[in-house]
């Protein structure tokens, strides 16, 4: 589930709660919460940045790339506790007796050394907006996601890397037009929805993030703030996309758009 601002709000746990600190080991994490230290040589700082929907843990001359997958999160505790947390994937000791610990469940986290050979995501709307643009009507008439309704155009990472499903109901639901249109035409009449993919993400970064079903904002950000800023995601009319996901959509869209669509795919 964590989309774009969620990795932003968990880089800056990680910079925050490991700021000044000295790691000593690095443990892999298999089954059973078995811990297996690293060949990874300690006495090192680490810190974070997150791209859209990318996470990157920074030390010595190399990094971690994290993905989130559905249900990844970090905790950052009393090296003595780390067997509460379940489901642990990665953890850093620090010589003070503390640990950060990646963990998160079914579909949980992954990570790499180096990183993953075949990421291919787009720019991060909210750092790299211009480039973000550039990139997608480069592209807009011969790609074929582009041919898709607008609502599945917003998932494909290579052109909004960071977009999720909570994120795409919400851009939509702000513009007065229907999300069954394909992709193309919806952003050539509404070149708006891309202001939107990065203030949308900015306005849930700062709110705390969407806490919904296993993911928690690891400062402990209180909820409300958030849940009273949803608009549509959980709350309008719901149909099924092409890869099984639940789409919400305002409930005012005429549904002959959908069955037209339908119809026609």
């Amino acid at each position: 589930m964590p989309e774009l601002p969620e990795l932003r709000l968990m880089s800056d746990y990680i910079n925050h709660s490991c700021k000044d600190k000295e790691i000593k080991k690095c443990y892999h994490v298999g089954k059973g919460n078995d811990y297996i230290e690293s060949d990874i040589d300690g006495n090192f700082k680490i810190g974070s940045t997150s791209y859209g929907k990318e996470l990157r843990i920074n030390f010595k001359d190399t990094y971690f790339s994290v993905f989130m997958g559905m249900s990844g999160n970090w905790s950052y505790l009393p090296t003595k506790d780390v067997k509460s947390v379940k489901f642990t994937r990665l953890r850093f000791d620090t010589t003070d007796d503390m640990s950060l610990v990646l963990y998160g469940g079914y579909l949980g986290p992954k990570y790499k050394l180096g990183g993953f050979k075949t990421t291919n995501r787009g720019y991060d709307p909210t750092i790299d907006f211009d480039k973000f643009k550039e990139k997608i009507y480069s592209d807009i008439n011969r790609i074929k996601s582009f041919q898709k309704p607008i609502y599945e155009t917003l998932l494909d990472q290579r052109y909004f890397n960071g977009i999720g499903n909570y994120l795409r109901s919400e851009i939509l639901y702000r513009i007065d037009d229907t999300p069954f249109k394909k992709g193309k035409d919806y952003i050539e009449d509404n070149p708006i929805v891309l202001e939107l993919c990065k203030s949308v993400c900015e306005e849930s970064y700062n709110l705390g993030g969407g806490q919904f079903k296993d993911w928690k904002n690891p400062f402990g950000k209180d909820k409300e703030k958030f849940n009273n800023w949803i608009q549509c995601y959980g709350k309008g009319s719901k149909i099924k996309d092409s890869n099984n996901r639940t789409f919400w959509f305002d409930s005012k869209t005429n549904h002959a758009d959908v069955l037209s669509f339908s119809n026609n795919e």
